[in-house]
């Protein structure tokens, strides 16, 4: 009966030891796996972190590229509105030398806030002699008067 016990007690030892042993593989399983599930979730912040970056540069490039677009519209109308200016002082003659004179003075007009506006050299806003902002069409006139512009213009006066 003695023996029987201590048998059962060495059973119950080897059992308890291997209980242990099963334990602490299973405990080193889960660490690996934890330690694994930590480099997933490092990986997916930095993966999220490059599309937050990608996708914010790649609305900066969509903003510059209309932005782009939006300031090469405006520039062709405003040189459409000078050359349809440049005309009618001309008498509606269209005189091929228009590109010429444009390259000269297309430093001299901007569009702000929709509106076109005549600039001196420093950018600031030209008036008129009665105090008014000069409008195109009174800069399109001063461009005939002037002597390096005006040999641009056709001698004769529109009615």
């Amino acid at each position: 009966m003695q023996s029987e016990k201590n048998q059962d007690q060495l059973d119950y030892k080897a059992l308890l030891a291997n209980a242990k042993q099963a334990l602490k593989v299973e405990y080193q399983k889960s660490a690996a796996l934890a330690s694994q599930l930590q480099a997933i979730k490092t990986q997916l912040e930095q993966v999220q972190a490059e599309n937050k970056t990608l996708r914010e540069s790649a609305y900066e490039d969509i903003i510059k590229h209309f932005e782009a677009r939006t300031q090469a519209a405006e520039a062709l109308a405003l040189k459409t509105e000078v050359r349809q200016r440049f005309l009618e002082a001309n008498g509606c003659n269209d005189d091929e030398s228009f590109d010429t004179l444009w390259d000269s003075i297309k430093n001299k007009i901007q569009i702000q806030d929709g509106e076109v506006r005549i600039v001196a050299p420093n950018g600031t806003p030209k008036f008129t002699l009665t105090g008014s902002m000069m409008t195109l069409r009174d800069f399109i006139q001063s461009l005939k008067q002037d002597p390096i512009s005006r040999k641009f213009f056709t001698t004769k006066e529109p009615n």
